[in-house]
């Protein structure tokens, strides 16, 4: 599990642009740092600002500052860093309704967990899921946006920081992405895209929670029950696949490939419970073969 990480390329064309980029640097006078000190130096002053530049592009850095600790850190692109927390939980909701299952099948012990406590598990690991899936997909498309141009939107000129802050996520979706990227992913992908409306009203029912009382008695039943049935993968793959539709490659996953090897019992321990005596054994694994991990693009 886990996901490539990309980062802040400000050039969207970068053989073009880079010739400008450089054509600029070579124009003006740079300065050249010529210590250790003459970094920190220029690090602490907050009218400067870094770049790298490379034949991929130029890419923004960061000045952080940590328990008076000042350093450069490539800027990461936020979208795969929400994303990230949604694919790597993913494992996890199916472990969850195994325990709430199983919870349902005898008497509470040490061995199984209360049905209460293996639903909040689920609860947790869904709610998770679908926000950072959304945030994401929002995340993605507020990038899209271009930074100079305005859009027409009912009949008037709108720009980025507008369609940001007044314009739904609806309006973001089904008509500025469409005009601005000119690919119609409702239209390519209709199923797809009913998939991200729901995704939205999910979240907003997750983040807006109100009481939704039935008979004056329970008030989460609607919200508990779409959590519990949530397809949570579906959720995630249709996310990757709207990201990568128009910006191929931006969500990478990397999948592990297990090595054939043996195990071998290094512990026993013997007990017994309400339902009668166990043992339980404790195994180290003997690779012969090293472990790799690999970029995962498959969108099912």
């Amino acid at each position: 599990m886990g996901t490539k990480i990309s980062y802040s390329n400000l050039t969207k064309q970068p053989k073009e642009e880079l010739k400008s980029v450089r054509k600029t640097l070579r124009e003006q006078e740079v300065y050249k740092a010529k210590s250790e000190k003459d970094v920190k130096r220029a690090l602490k002053d907050p009218l400067n600002h870094y770049m790298m530049i490379t034949n991929n592009g130029v890419f923004a850095i960061n000045k952080m500052k940590y328990k008076g600790e000042t350093f450069t850190l490539l800027e990461g692109n936020p979208v795969t860093y929400y994303f990230s927390i949604a694919y790597d939980i993913l494992p996890q909701i199916d472990e969850a309704r195994m325990f709430l299952m199983d919870s349902l099948k005898g008497k509470q012990s040490e061995y199984r967990w209360k049905s209460s406590t293996a639903f909040s598990y689920i609860f947790k690991v869904g709610s998770i899921g679908v926000i950072f899936s959304f945030l994401a997909l929002e995340s993605f498309i507020n990038q899209c946006l271009p930074d100079f141009a305005k859009v027409e939107f009912e009949g008037k000129k709108v720009d980025k920081n507008t369609i940001q802050r007044r314009l739904s996520f609806e309006d973001k979706f089904k008509t500025i992405i469409p005009a601005v990227t000119s690919k119609n992913f409702i239209e390519d992908h209709p199923r797809k895209a009913q998939v991200i409306i729901n995704i939205k009203k999910l979240r907003d029912d997750l983040i807006h929670l109100k009481e939704n009382r039935i008979m004056g008695f329970v008030a989460y039943e609607e919200i508990n029950n779409k959590i519990l049935n949530l397809d949570l993968k579906k959720i995630v793959n249709t996310v990757k696949f709207y990201i990568n539709y128009h910006t191929p490659k931006t969500i990478q996953n990397y999948k592990e490939i297990r090595k054939t090897g043996k195990a071998r019992i290094i512990r026993q321990e013997f007990g017994e419970d309400e339902n009668g005596k166990f043992v339980k054994q404790y195994f180290e694994e003997v690779i012969k073969e090293f472990m790799a991990t690999k970029f995962n693009n498959d969108i099912k």
